[in-house]
């Protein structure tokens, strides 16, 4: 018999990803630490995944045990590993410049990433006066990427000319 995932364990999947997110940030901002405009961006994107992993902390320790024991929604699991199969090691040794993480965060920030956050608080979260403010703050975090990285590396061709230093 196969172990039933719990919502427990969805919680935890979730924080896992945001740290996972948090991680792969701040190492963008130290490769790229030699523009501290892209630094401060890769930094600034680290914090608010720091801030989303101790949201979803909060929201699952609300959560009464039997809720918390309660079988997950299977898809969701699913999606979740598959996020979590790949290393933040894994995903910098994918980058050579800042068109690379530009494109690796488009990818990492897909919909299907945060299929798994908005899941949680629409299921879990009980106040709907707060719900609007967090989707939309979810939404102005994905956008950032295209909205408000520094000006001067908008384009392809500028993203290609600046390197990332490892280690």
């Amino acid at each position: 018999m196969s172990h039933q995932p719990t919502v427990g364990e969805l919680f935890d999947l979730a924080i896992k990803i945001e740290r996972t997110a948090q991680s792969l940030y701040s190492e963008l901002a130290r490769g790229f630490a030699h523009y501290q405009e892209i630094a401060s961006f890769w930094e600034e994107y680290a914090l608010e995944e720091a801030d989303h992993a101790l949201w979803l902390e909060k929201v699952r320790d609300a959560l009464p045990p039997d809720q918390l024991d309660e079988p997950a929604d299977l898809r969701v699991v699913e999606e979740a590993r598959k996020i979590l199969m790949v290393s933040v090691d894994d995903l910098l040794a994918r980058i050579r410049d800042l068109e690379d993480a530009y494109e690796l965060v488009h990818e990492f920030e897909s919909p299907e990433t945060n299929t798994i956050f908005e899941f949680l608080i629409t299921h879990f979260y009980g106040r709907e006066d707060a719900l609007s403010f967090i989707r939309t703050q979810l939404r102005g975090h994905i956008a950032r990427i295209t909205t408000e990285f520094p000006s001067r590396f908008s384009s392809p061709a500028a993203r290609r000319e600046v390197k990332l230093l490892r280690g």
